[in-house]
């Protein structure tokens, strides 16, 4: 029996939504960039041409992809990246599946990462990644469905080790270490404002995901990346705001980022 070389990535949330709004949730741009990147266009099929979708984190983080599988509202299947090790394709394959209650299961299963430990922070991180943007997906569909958005993203290079600005992060937020899903946090920002809500994801010292009840349950999430004794660490920090508050979506940005300054 021959052993299998690749892993995947297997992954399953139940969103207040039907197929077809979850269906345009992973295929319309405008849906994606408010929960998944800042930027997203697509294009539906057409004839021969088959569908394809352009996401973008910010400048070198865009991608663009023919969705092979496009099947609405049940299945849609396209590339996501590359293997490190053999560089071939990694896929997305995404299944819906409606349920009682007028709830659906959006199913995702990321295929073909390398199964050596020499990949695990690769496979780890697009893991974690996945999870936190379901998360959000989950929120958006509970709180603020088909409501406009606009998504803000900051990235700096902070001359901190990982494990120190996490324990800055967690002090100025006003929350325990480790923190859990649905602790209350409070922040004043350099501006005298204070923003309080909950925390609605956390991974480990990596990811922090917060809701922010004066921005109408607005989205802050912060994920550093570096080993925890390095001396400094790469922040990825974005606010989703909805409805009126996407107006605001600049303020809440940079209180995040002032919480994650050194």
């Amino acid at each position: 029996m021959t052993e299998k070389k690749t892993r995947d990535i297997q992954l399953a949330v139940e969103l207040d939504a039907s197929p077809e709004d979850v269906f345009r949730a992973v295929t319309e741009g405008t849906e994606v960039a408010k929960w998944l990147a800042p930027e997203a266009r697509s294009t539906p099929p057409d004839g021969d041409n088959k569908a394809r979708i352009w996401i973008s984190w910010g400048e070198g983080m865009s991608a663009e992809h023919e969705i092979e599988v496009f099947d609405p509202p049940k299945r849609i299947r396209h590339p996501s990246g590359k293997n490190a090790e053999t560089k071939a394709e990694l896929y997305a394959d995404w299944s819906i599946e409606a349920r009682g209650g007028g709830t659906t299961t959006l199913r995702l299963v990321h295929s073909g990462f390398s199964v050596g430990a020499d990949w695990d922070d690769d496979y780890d991180a697009h893991a974690r990644g996945w999870m936190l943007m379901l998360q959000n997906l989950r929120h958006y569909f509970a709180r603020h469905p088909h409501a406009p958005a606009a998504h803000l993203t900051f990235m700096s290079k902070v001359e901190s080790s990982r494990g120190a600005l996490w324990a800055a992060l967690l002090d100025k937020l006003g929350l325990a270490a480790p923190p859990k899903v649905g602790d209350a946090f409070r922040f004043a920002t350099p501006s005298g404002a204070i923003l309080t809500g909950a925390v609605d994801f956390v991974a480990d010292t990596l990811d922090l995901a917060l809701v922010v009840r004066e921005y109408g349950d607005a989205l802050l999430r912060f994920s550093l990346s570096g080993k925890a004794d390095a001396p400094s660490t790469f922040v990825y920090a974005y606010a989703i705001a909805y409805g009126a508050d996407r107006d605001r979506a600049s303020e809440l940005l940079a209180a995040g980022k002032s919480a994650v300054s050194s």
